[in-house]
């Protein structure tokens, strides 16, 4: 019974916040950002650890409150994003994004090449999803289990609106193995930490991290392209997609040295996109913690 009134509750409060004016509904999510960063002190503290270990204590404190201001407000977008996702048409996506380099995708897709997507956890990813589904090709994701099993449905019903196939993360590399041999594009985001078991050790930032090899096993198993990608926030809720050089599959008789390499490249790559703009990426995550859990404590 409880569970049915939450979720009664909740629902109501999404719902309300549909059918609200945009500019209402955007002020309100920026206000609950502001909200979060004057109450999320742990989380704060993550933000300003991480920044201080990757940029040596060189940034000023206005600085780091900046950013920190910026990561709540990059993250209340997303769960404005996934509301704004059941009735936004495709006319609106189109207007309020630009793409560079798209003509990267296109060749691998002419040539029939299989294609990975890679990305962070950075600018609004749920555009870029939206965005990708509706105008450049359908592509099934990644995605972990919420917290709130009662949004689950809601979550996944507004990612599928647009076209794309979501898949779990628990079992899922079954599910991705099975969307490529199909010639569909997958799309895994790679930036958060991982255990040992299922990574290997590279550079990341400059510093030691465990990096996922999912990626790398689907690339080298079905001869497939891996290709990252970011979304920028810009000003009054407009966005830019970037397409990045591609990162060839390497299969030679050493596979733990292609391993390493293909890996390594994947963490270059998410690296050099987050260091355009590092505002943008979501600094709250404790990425660091397999080599380092001593700047969490």
């Amino acid at each position: 019974m409880k569970h049915k009134l939450l979720y009664i509750l909740i629902m109501a409060i999404l719902n309300t916040l549909a059918i609200m004016p945009k500019f209402l509904r955007r002020n309100f999510f920026y206000i609950l950002s502001r909200v979060a960063y004057f109450c999320a002190k742990r989380t704060n503290n993550i933000i300003k650890n991480n920044l201080n270990f990757v940029f040596k204590n060189k940034l000023k404190n206005d600085e780091i409150k900046a950013i920190q201001k910026y990561t709540y407000f990059n993250m209340v977008q997303w769960v404005q994003t996934i509301i704004e996702n059941m009735t936004i048409t495709s006319e609106e996506v189109k207007r309020d994004v630009i793409i560079e380099n798209v003509d990267i995708i296109y060749k691998l897709l002419n040539e029939n090449k299989r294609i990975i997507f890679i990305s962070a956890h950075y600018g609004n990813i749920e555009v870029l999803s939206s965005y990708l589904n509706r105008f450049v090709l359908p592509v099934t994701q990644v995605a972990r289990k919420s917290n709130f099993r009662i949004l689950e449905d809601y979550i996944t019903k507004s990612r599928e609106k647009s076209g794309s196939t979501i898949v779990y993360k628990e079992g899922a590399l079954r599910h991705l193995l099975k969307a490529l041999k199909q010639n569909k594009a997958i799309s895994l985001i790679i930036d958060q930490n991982i255990t040992p078991k299922d990574s290997i050790e590279v550079n990341f930032l400059g510093k030691k991290v465990y990096q996922s090899t999912a990626a790398t096993i689907l690339a080298r198993k079905l001869d497939a392209y891996i290709v990252p990608l970011a979304i920028f926030n810009l000003d009054s809720y407009k966005y830019k997609i970037k397409i990045y050089d591609t990162i060839k599959p390497i299969k030679t008789d050493d596979e733990k040295s292609d391993f390493f390499k293909l890996t390594q490249l994947q963490a270059d790559a998410i690296s050099n996109i987050i260091m355009e703009d590092p505002k943008q990426w979501f600094w709250a995550h404790k990425r660091f913690k397999g080599h380092n859990k001593e700047i969490y404590k």
